[in-house]
């Protein structure tokens, strides 16, 4: 009687134990040091890629054998159960069924000896698969963040370093030990911490993402200045912590200083060749006009008496008076042309009634020229402009109105012209094909390059806007404050 209890108690624990080892969480295992697989539980047949843990073969000595990806893990597996008896946490990278690889740690014991050389085993192993992938991914952003030429750190609500890369450790000179668990104020002087460096952070902390400049004085180096980066790290909705990203930016900014002095060099020597250029064509153009038109209309007085004076001595019909006509003809033909040039290189009219009467001159000749519909309207306070910007937005003009002429295949044009808010306005709208992107940023487009020279001379702006079939529109915008005459 009593047997018969004490067998059924131990056939009671016996399924206890099935279960237990059927239902666990980890795979467990029993095997031969030859391969020999004694037994797995489901979580171990899951592990190994088995849909179920019937289907695992009775023997996997040929499955071991290149169970593991590094044949040296499986010798450093078995080299440490016979100098030790068990291994824990172990480590592997291993074949599934399906090929692919995992990682599993596995924990073993030799459970019984059957000679020198051959045990069995017994063990639980856990697949750590993701871990190891996030393992890496840490790895990857540690190796990043290391090797970053920025600055970068974390601090907590206590204004305490609590990670610094190297480059952070290198500029100030420390090592990671005398910046971790330090705070910011210790490392950077705390006056120079409470007034310059602590309402960034605190409004960070507040959850704003802050960007600003700061200059700091480095050992070995001089003062440099950062820009800075505070990122708040959240959790819980509550910002526990702040990524702190400072890049030195010294050189950038010298280097982007000098150049916006040699761009202003520029400007300055583009717009003095401009008014060089403006007063040479003012010049030719009264020389022109003083020397070859009195030349010429002197020369069409003489014609015109060496005519009288043949027709006192020859008949009509003589081939000389044939010869004057066409030389008076062409003595008028080339005072029109000089006219015409001097209006090109200076129309006068810019210089003795200004501007707007300028441009109405110009615009009937350009109507009387293309025959394209042309609505213009100017404004009746432009008279008090200065000579600059009055020659600068009539060359405007013109260089507008010629590019009209050479590429829109326009059929109409409008003008608006006037000044307002202290500032000269202009806009020329067509109905052409309509300028591409890549023509306003050629180069080469010399035309728009000189209209946006003069209007960034006097520190104004210009826009260019082409849609494709709806034409161009140019809109010009300078500045009058101190400018009137």
């Amino acid at each position: 009687m009593r047997r018969k209890k004490l067998e059924e108690s131990l056939k009671e624990s016996e399924n206890k134990l099935r279960k237990l080892f059927i239902n666990a969480p980890v795979g467990i295992f029993r095997a031969s040091s030859s391969g020999e697989l004694l037994d797995v539980n489901p979580e171990m047949a899951r592990i190994a890629g088995f849909d179920n843990y019937e289907q695992v073969p009775p023997s996997i000595q040929e499955v071991s054998l290149r169970i593991y990806v590094d044949p040296d893990s499986r010798r450093e597996f078995f080299q440490q159960l016979q100098q030790t008896g068990y291994v824990e946490n172990f480590e592997c990278e291993a074949f599934r069924k399906d090929g692919k690889h995992i990682w599993m740690s596995i924990n073993a014991r030799i459970s019984k000896r059957l000679s020198s050389e051959a045990f069995e085993i017994e063990g639980f192993a856990v697949e750590i698969t993701p871990r190891k992938q996030f393992e890496g991914l840490l790895e990857e952003y540690r190796l990043a963040v290391e090797g970053s030429e920025e600055l970068m750190a974390v601090i907590d609500r206590n204004y305490a370093y609590r990670m610094v890369n190297n480059a952070c450790l290198r500029r100030h000179g420390k090592g990671r030990d005398e910046v971790i668990g330090k705070s910011v104020g210790d490392l950077l002087g705390m006056h120079y911490f409470q007034f310059i460096i602590k309402p960034y952070m605190d409004r960070c902390f507040a959850g704003e993402n802050i960007v600003y400049e700061r200059k700091e004085f480095c050992p070995g180096i001089g003062t440099r200045l950062l820009e800075v980066h505070y990122h708040p790290l959240f959790y819980d909705s509550r910002v526990e912590k702040i990524v702190a990203i400072l890049r030195d930016i010294t050189d950038h900014k010298k280097a982007e200083n000098e150049l916006r002095q040699s761009q202003h060099q520029l400007r300055q020597l583009a717009k003095y060749l401009q008014d060089v250029r403006e007063q040479e064509r003012t010049e030719i153009a009264r020389t022109v006009h003083d020397e070859m038109g009195q030349a010429l209309t002197g020369l069409k007085i003489d014609l015109g008496l060496h005519e009288k004076q043949l027709s006192r001595h020859l008949p009509d019909h003589n081939p000389l008076f044939a010869t004057t006509r066409s030389m008076t003809e062409l003595v008028d033909y080339l005072i029109k042309f000089t006219r015409e040039l001097v209006s090109e290189l200076r129309p006068s009219i810019l210089d003795d009634l200004g501007l707007a009467a300028a441009i109405e001159w110009y615009i009937e000749k350009f109507r009387a020229r293309t025959g394209l519909q042309f609505s213009c309207n100017i404004g009746t306070n432009l008279d008090a402009l200065d000579g600059a910007i009055a020659t600068a937005m009539y060359r405007i003009i013109v260089e507008a109105l010629t590019n009209v002429t050479r590429h829109a295949r326009a059929t109409s044009v409008t003008m608006d012209l006037y000044a307002a808010d202290q500032a000269l306005v202009l806009k020329v709208a067509d109905d052409g094909v309509g300028i591409t992107r890549d023509r306003i940023n050629r180069t080469r487009s010399f035309g728009i390059v000189g209209m946006r020279e003069r209007v960034l001379a006097f520190g104004g702006t210009i826009e260019f806007d082409g849609r494709p079939g709806k034409g161009t529109t140019v809109s010009a915008r300078i500045p009058l404050a101190g400018k009137s005459r």
